[in-house]
């Protein structure tokens, strides 16, 4: 979008159903990571809040309830869904809470990382 004061908005357009799908994410609670249970799938955002030297400027944005800057962007998506599988008002099942869960499980498996350092927000989004 140029902004010029005569162009129209197209509310459909990638770009501004893209700029929802943002201010939607980014106004959601943080919790702790993995969140409890649920279904849906959607897109989320993982913040770090640690110690940990090469992630200082991230953590140092996120501390204090800030949560500036995300350490990783994602999105979760149904079996199927990448290949075109995925149909109008099918179950999406828990795609969200597993991909955050995985993200969990891996940070555990670091020796490095805390996982009480890490948060997360996430939006649940209907099938487009």
């Amino acid at each position: 979008m140029t902004n010029q004061p005569n162009e129209v908005y197209n509310p459909l357009a990638k770009r501004n159903l893209g700029s929802n799908v943002v201010e939607a994410l980014l106004g959601r609670q943080i919790v702790a990571l993995p969140p409890e249970p649920f279904v849906g799938a959607g897109v989320y955002a993982l913040y770090y809040t640690g110690c940990f030297e090469p992630y200082h400027q991230i953590a140092q944005a996120n501390r204090d309830g800030r949560h500036a800057m995300p350490v990783y962007i994602g999105k979760a998506v149904p079996p199927g869904a990448r290949k075109g599988g995925f149909g109008l008002d099918a179950n999406p099942g828990n795609a969200l809470f597993k991909g955050l869960n995985d993200h969990a499980t891996s940070i555990k498996k670091a020796d490095n990382l805390d996982l009480g350092d890490f948060w997360c927000r996430y939006l649940v989004v209907d099938d487009i």
